[in-house]
């Protein structure tokens, strides 16, 4: 016998507010990378975001005195998966973001970065060999095109600087792909906590090398201090912790509708806060891979087993 299910048992408008929150949480990460890049550099800027939100979720669980040890034995005996996972979703990803950002501008970094659910796409369909149906194959074909448009309108000189700082946001978006169906499919029974906390350990300690090799350009600036330690706090360590909680609760579609946000909520700050250019080139952009991401995460009804299901509603419970 089967049912059918749209979510995991969480109730709706809780998902729904987290993923509002994520998205202006992630969004808003961008124009704060902008104003500590210049002087941290990319690798200074990734660790010591990393750092900040490793040492709050680590805390965080040591302070649950009756769950501390569980939770740590689950973080040292998935170390390794660990390593990987922060590799594909944050140490190399952030530190390509923040590359990115210096060259390009906080709203072209946002926008681009909703690319990934086009390389989501083709991620799922090779390691999970879901199929490519005519409705994916259309998003992925418009959102091309919302990038050509995107940087097409950009007030950018196109240079080989310019050209390599897209290429690594993109390069980004295929990795947190990667990232994302790794989770699916080595942590799908992994506490959100115990997840986000042993993803940011393992991160800081990948990133030490990368800033070791390059440090801090000049004087670090209370500004860049500050944006590092707010990125940290928020959209790292409070991000990661909902994105994880949303993937656990209602599944992994419905956390990739924070892409939907990412991109508004970084062009709306970057634009508001740091008087970058509101061209039409990042609108009409904008406006197509929106329309790309909505086709390829649009709502689909999924068979589940009734036994498969009622074990879910336990997982999650």
């Amino acid at each position: 016998m089967t049912r059918q299910v749209t979510a995991a048992g969480r109730p709706g408008w809780r998902v729904f507010a987290a993923v509002v929150l994520l998205g202006g949480l992630w969004g808003s990460s961008f124009p704060l990378i902008r104003v500590a890049a210049p002087s941290l550099g990319a690798a200074g800027v990734t660790h010591g975001r990393v750092q900040v939100a490793a040492t709050i979720l680590a805390a965080v669980i040591t302070l649950n005195v009756r769950t501390a040890r569980t939770a740590w034995r689950a973080v040292g005996g998935a170390i390794g998966p660990l390593l990987l996972l922060a590799a594909f979703n944050v140490a190399l990803p952030l530190t390509l973001v923040a590359t990115s950002i210096v060259s390009l501008n906080a709203s072209l970094a946002a926008v681009l970065n909703a690319s990934t659910p086009l390389f989501a796409v083709g991620v799922a369909a090779v390691w999970l060999h879901q199929a490519v149906n005519r409705r994916k194959a259309v998003g992925v074909a418009i959102g091309i095109l919302g990038v050509v448009i995107l940087v097409g309108g950009a007030s950018l000189d196109l240079d080989w600087s310019t050209a390599l700082a897209i290429a690594a946001s993109l390069t980004a978006g295929l990795l947190y792909a990667l990232g994302g169906v790794y989770t699916q499919v080595r942590f799908a029974e992994t506490r959100p906590l115990v997840l986000a906390t042993g993803q940011q350990l393992a991160a800081a300690l990948l990133l030490i090398p990368a800033s070791a090799m390059a440090p801090p350009r000049g004087p670090v600036t209370a500004a860049a201090a500050s944006a590092v330690l707010v990125v940290g706090a928020g959209a790292t360590a409070g991000g990661y912790l909902l994105y994880f909680w949303i993937i656990r609760a209602a599944g992994p579609v419905a956390a990739s509708t924070v892409t939907l946000i990412v991109p508004i909520a970084g062009s709306v700050i970057g634009v508001l806060w740091l008087d970058e250019p509101l061209t039409l080139g990042l609108v009409l952009g904008t406006a197509v891979i929106l329309t790309a991401v909505g086709l390829l995460i649009g709502p689909a009804r999924t068979q589940y087993n009734s036994t498969d299901a009622a074990e879910r509603t336990e997982v999650t419970a």
